[in-house]
């Protein structure tokens, strides 16, 4: 029934998608070469229109080279104020959205000041700034990438038209999770913090009972940390799940014996990360919780007579993350568990073995060649053990801080591979709770 609610709220509202492309990114001087425009109702594309735009001035090589618009031909097109009716007249009252609405808003508004026409007073809505607030831990969120993760057809970046389509195909995906989180204000597609992240559902005791939430633990089959909260937010339980599926009966132990007000399911990556959100609230929990959880770990990883990796002799550890292309670095010279340091690959290839150096230099002058890590003395035999199971499989890089330091392009070239040979198989985004 809120689902339904929901999707009669959504569809009762009009969007018109826009994308420009312009001559350069200066509203005072440049201009418009091309405007896109893609209407949007009842979660499906009703309308377009697209305009080539004389700019009546040289359009930059490194655009023409960008968008493939030469000046052949918008040399006939017609200028900005043969249109504008066409175009205002087009988004009428809908709420205009963008992927970048910092720009393609600004940008019209600037050309409507200087045909002394209105500026727009529509509700506005960015695509790219929604992405953030869904998918938290996203490094980079451009058009390009958020096609390739949403599987999302887009052949001709740089075009307005085919950019805002794209930008029409995601805001409909959006709008689709939105109705499935069940949302139940309009103003929530503006500001969707803390509700709507596509990593996580949460549980309500006062709609939800324990059986809802392990019903729905039992259909995930990728790692998990589900957290419990009491009353002003006081943490009662955080239990790591590497396939829930099968382990979802150490939560049906657990939650009649917590009183909890809300109950986060939280897919993560690694499940290394989970270890340390258990390790990072170990005093909150009640001793009776805290030791269950810890007997079930201990239980599950750590065998007897098996070879552990020793923390004091281990450096770097990088994982993949829940995103495509992503990866976390732990360091474990100096090992803080409530900060993730995170990376897109190829992208910040540098930016990464610049923090891996920073962090042997820190290392070996500050703290003396001496380890330094937040991780509590009964969970060290738990992590190690973990870590050295998995030291044949390619969940996992281990990197010495010696091949670091004497061996920049191999490193890279380790890591490159590392993330070539472990895509996401959860399919993150597209697959999402």
């Amino acid at each position: 029934m809120d689902i339904l609610k929901s999707a009669e709220l959504i569809d009762e509202l009009s969007f018109c998608v826009i994308d420009l492309e312009t001559t350069g990114g200066n509203h005072n001087n440049d201009k418009i070469i091309e405007i896109g425009m893609v209407k949007i109702k009842q979660r499906k594309v009703v309308d377009e229109k697209s305009f080539l735009v004389n700019p009546e001035m040289p359009i930059p090589d490194f655009i023409q080279k960008l968008t493939n618009i030469s000046q052949a031909k918008v040399k006939d097109a017609p200028n900005i104020e043969a249109i504008i009716d066409e175009v205002l007249e087009f988004i009428a009252e809908d709420i205009v959205v963008a992927h970048n609405t910092s720009f393609d808003v600004p940008f019209l508004n600037s050309v409507l000041d200087r045909l002394s026409r209105p500026r727009l007073e529509n509700n506005v809505i960015c695509t790219n700034v929604m992405t953030k607030h869904l998918i938290p831990e996203i490094l980079n969120s451009n058009l390009n990438y958020m096609s390739q993760l949403f599987n999302i057809k887009h052949s001709k970046a740089h075009r307005a038209y085919d950019d805002a389509l794209a930008t029409a195909k995601l805001l409909i995906i959006f709008l689709d999770i939105f109705i499935s989180k069940g949302i139940k204000k309009v103003n929530q597609l503006y500001y969707p913090r803390n509700k709507f992240e596509l990593d996580r559902i949460h549980f309500n005791h006062k709609k939800h009972t324990n059986e809802d939430a392990i019903s729905f633990i039992k259909n995930i089959n990728v790692p998990t940390l589900v957290t419990a909260k009491g009353e002003r937010g006081l943490i009662l339980a955080t239990i790591p799940l590497e396939s829930p599926d099968s382990e979802y009966p150490i939560v049906a132990q657990l939650l009649p014996e917590i009183k909890w007000e809300m109950l986060t399911v939280r897919l993560i990556k690694p499940i290394l990360e989970g270890f340390f959100q258990f390790n990072n609230h170990y005093f909150k929990y009640s001793e009776e919780v805290r030791l269950k959880t810890q007997d079930y770990l201990y239980n599950r990883y750590v065998k007897e007579g098996h070879k552990k990796e020793n923390l004091e002799q281990m450096d770097f550890v990088i994982s993949h993350h829940l995103v495509t292309d992503q990866v976390i670095v732990y360091s474990f010279l100096h090992l803080n568990t409530n900060h993730k340091h995170i990376f897109k690959i190829p992208a910040q290839k540098k930016k990464l073995y610049q923090y891996l150096l920073s962090q042997i230099s820190k290392f070996e002058t500050a703290q003396k060649g001496r380890r330094k890590h937040l991780i509590h003395s009964e969970l060290c035999p738990l992590i190690e053990s973990f870590l050295e199971s998995k030291k044949s499989e390619n969940q996992y890089l281990f990197l010495d801080r010696k091949f670091i330091k004497h061996n920049k392009e191999g490193t890279i070239e380790v890591i490159e591979s590392f993330v070539q040979t472990g895509r996401n198989e959860f399919n993150f985004p597209t697959a999402h709770l």
